[in-house]
């Protein structure tokens, strides 16, 4: 209970507020350390899970690991950052599969993600110009997990849910980021980007508290 509780409140709260602050105020350093510590609030969870339940979830507990180390690097080196990203996702893809194998929920949910990316990439593609490479492999990376996540919902329990509904949050704060990334936005975007993207990750980690109910 402790962990249900305290890891979302310490992530959302605490983490949160302050990296939005000093990234508003231009202090990078200690904006990313915030942004990082939200990450490693989710982490904790799986950590606990691997100890006590499946050290499996220590999968689940490296994707968290590498995306924490991510959201520092992000901020100064964009493809480092982004590299860092994608392995992660891959650990999240080999945590999820192992939970559930590969089905027809997968392929409809990989083929439609795939689709709304090209299209997204089509209309706009004079702004994405000569970064379409780079954002074309993370959009693949990213549309596999997201359909990796949202296959878990097959089997109908508590943590198939969270994986289902963490999954379609990450693809959404993406979304937005992707667009933040091409034109100008208010920082209400901002915080939209934010919300989704730990709401995510924590509904990935203490899902693994729940990692004998699939």
């Amino acid at each position: 209970m402790i962990l249900l509780l305290g890891a979302p409140a310490l992530c959302l709260l605490v983490c949160l507020p302050f990296f939005m602050h000093y990234k508003g105020i231009m202090r990078y350093h200690l904006a990313s350390m915030y942004k990082s510590a939200g990450t490693l609030c989710a982490m904790v969870p799986a950590l606990v899970a691997a100890i006590r339940l499946d050290p499996y979830c220590y999968v689940c507990a490296v994707a968290l690991g590498l995306h924490a180390v991510a959201d520092y690097v992000l901020e100064f080196r964009t493809y480092p950052g982004a590299a860092l990203f994608m392995a992660g996702h891959i650990c999240y893809i080999a945590f999820f599969l192992h939970l559930v194998p590969v089905s027809a929920v997968h392929l409809i949910c990989l083929v439609c993600l795939l689709a709304i990316m090209a299209l997204c990439f089509y209309k706009n593609r004079k702004a994405v110009g000569k970064q379409l490479l780079p954002f074309s492999v993370y959009a693949v990376t990213l549309s596999v997990m997201v359909s990796c996540a949202v296959g878990c919902i097959s089997v109908g329990s508590a943590q198939g849910i969270m994986i289902a509904a963490g999954g379609a949050l990450f693809f959404i704060s993406d979304t937005f980021l992707f667009f933040r990334t091409l034109y100008p936005s208010s920082k209400s975007v901002s915080w939209i980007i934010m919300i989704t993207y730990y709401a995510a990750q924590l509904l990935f980690g203490l899902s693994c508290l729940y990692i004998h109910t699939v």
